[in-house]
């Protein structure tokens, strides 16, 4: 009974073993200890007390396990409430409401941020008759419904896009999202549902913006394409599509190898293949060019450029083409026309001129009045010879471009010759016109072209020029260039015209204002001239007090006596 009554000390006392660990944890060293001494009191309770004392012992070590099973139990259990409104709280502060489904009792749990997503609290979410099937907008209730039904009896993850229809008769874009946890009778299905009204209209914005970009490249008569890093088609507008189809061109594989593929049915296919090859080992290159296809005669015009981001990353490239066969032959068929009244008029012209000054030196002197009818007679057949001049350097330009006659010549002499030829017209309109220059200056270049050049830019000046007013020609040798000035205090040209100034036939609004005659053509020949000479040529201007063009020319152009022919660079074609 004394071994008896010893082993239910120790059994009573290690009962408390578990508890005493717990409390001193959760309350401390002081609460942990008393319950220590306790049980090693009962433990070192002598034998001879084994009645009474024995039985207190066990009445008291019952009581105080299951005080401190209680005491553990009710630590448990505040941990467990802490914890679970801790997680309720993480969830509840989500922008998206949970919920949980069993298969026997439907929803038992819905997050209180259903309500500001459909309109609907949570209790009605969680009566017996199901809400979530009735609100589902009449355009997706079977779509969604069989989605569902199919997943539940899967017991596989479930995810739909669809609308509720909320209590103000609002429908509401929602995304639901659930899966199946746990295994067997105790399983359950979690999910969350968010709302995407604005996302989906968004969607719908790109979706129209997207069409809207279709219809519009589609509506273009230019063949549009975008290619990715590799050259593969991203997109083609239905221009290029039939375009691509006429030209037999390949379907698949990178642009360029495409293109390079209808090489030798091109008038020029080693230039052509060049550029294609050009193109594919440099995708920044932009490039636009022209090409004649032999067997029809089609002339094709095309650009490319890289499609850089706003943090110039590459891209891809863009491609335009466009059937130009039309206008190129309306403009052969305008240079023909050019050519030939030019040709028709220059004869009869240069003899009127020629008589003229027969008249004019004859022995049988005209009176005053037929003097004066002849001067007009020929000041107006010579504007008209030169604008013949003008039209027929054009129509050279145009039919493969000019040769320049080089030899050395005085650029000062040169300069005064064009002065002295547009010395009448500054004498009738009262304009001052001076010649300033540092030393002389020999130049290589085609003293006609030149002169050319020269006499436009100084009559040009004039005309611009009010009564009055005052041109200057100003010339300085810069060692192995020249830099050469025609500055007027003329009418000036307006900022909004002067990237159009060099184009061919274009008048400004200020020659229109005041009566400023000529055909547009002077600055574009000067241009042509003094860029086939290696030369450059611009202007400065300002409306009511005047311009100046600055000319810098090179004392020799090449190592070349002749030169080759020039294109003119305002029409031709990059290649």
């Amino acid at each position: 009974m004394a071994a008896f009554a010893k082993d239910s000390q120790v059994v009573g006392s290690a009962m408390f073993l578990p508890w005493v660990a717990l409390l001193a944890f959760e309350f401390g060293v002081t609460a942990g200890s008393v319950a220590a001494m306790l049980a090693f009191a009962l433990y070192l309770l002598p034998a001879s007390e084994q009645g009474s004392t024995l039985t207190v012992a066990f009445v008291v070590g019952r009581l105080a396990s299951f005080l401190l099973i209680g005491a553990g139990v009710g630590v448990l259990g505040t941990r467990l409430r802490a914890s679970e409104v801790k997680n309720r709280q993480l969830v509840e502060g989500l922008p998206l409401a949970v919920y949980i489904e069993t298969e026997e009792h439907g929803l038992s749990y819905v997050g209180p941020q259903i309500e500001s997503i459909i309109g609907y609290p949570p209790s009605a979410w969680l009566a017996p008759e199901s809400l979530w099937r009735r609100i589902l907008h009449d355009d997706d209730r079977e779509q969604v419904m069989a989605a569902y039904t199919a997943a539940v009896a899967a017991r596989a993850p479930f995810s739909c896009e669809y609308r509720l229809i909320g209590p103000d008769g609002q429908a509401t874009w929602v995304r639901d999202s659930s899966t199946v946890v746990g295994n067997g009778e105790r399983s359950y299905r979690q999910g969350f549902i968010v709302e995407i009204t604005e996302l989906k209209r968004a969607e719908k914005q790109l979706e129209k913006n997207a069409m809207l970009l279709c219809g519009l490249i589609d509506a273009t008569v230019d063949g549009i394409c975008l290619t990715d890093l590799e050259g593969e088609v991203l997109i083609a507008n239905r221009p290029m599509r039939r375009l691509v189809h006429g030209l037999g061109i390949a379907d698949e594989g990178p642009i360029q190898e495409r293109l390079l593929g209808i090489a030798e049915r091109t008038t020029e296919p080693e230039r052509y293949a060049r550029r294609m090859r050009e193109l594919a080992a440099d995708p920044f290159t932009p490039s636009f060019d022209e090409f004649e296809l032999a067997a029809d005669r089609r002339d094709l015009q095309g650009f490319t450029a890289p499609v850089i981001s706003a943090d110039e990353e590459y891209l891809g490239r863009v491609w335009t083409l466009r059937d130009v066969t039309e206008q190129r032959q309306a403009d052969r068929l305008r240079e023909a026309l050019i050519a030939t009244v030019s040709h028709e008029l220059r004869t009869p012209l240069t003899s009127i001129i020629g008589y003229l000054e027969l008249v004019g030196t004859g022995p049988d002197r005209l009176s005053a009045e037929g003097a004066g009818y002849s001067e007009v007679v020929g000041r107006n057949a010579v504007r008209l010879q030169r604008m013949v001049e003008e039209l027929l350097f054009l129509a050279e330009l145009d039919a493969g471009g000019f040769s320049l006659d080089l030899s050395d010549t005085n650029l000062v002499e040169l300069a005064g010759e064009a002065i002295e030829a547009a010395r009448p017209a500054a004498e009738a309109k009262q304009v001052i016109l001076t010649l300033d220059h540092d030393q002389p200056s020999i130049v290589r270049v085609d003293a006609n072209r030149i002169g050319q050049a020269l006499d436009n830019l100084v009559s040009n000046a004039i005309k611009f020029t009010p009564q009055g007013g005052k041109v200057e020609l100003l010339i300085q040798n810069r060692g192995t260039s020249n830099t050469l000035r025609v500055t007027d205090n003329g009418y000036g040209i307006p900022t909004s015209e002067q990237d159009r100034l060099f184009e061919r036939f274009f008048r400004s609004t200020t020659a229109s204002a005041n009566n400023v005659p000529g055909t547009g053509l002077g600055l574009t020949i000067a241009k042509t001239i003094i860029e086939s000479h290696g030369g450059t040529i611009s202007f400065d201007s300002t409306v009511g007090k005047g311009t100046t063009f600055t000319i810098w020319l090179p004392k020799r152009i090449s190592h070349h006596d002749e030169a080759p022919k020039h294109r003119n660079p305002l029409t031709q074609t990059v290649a």
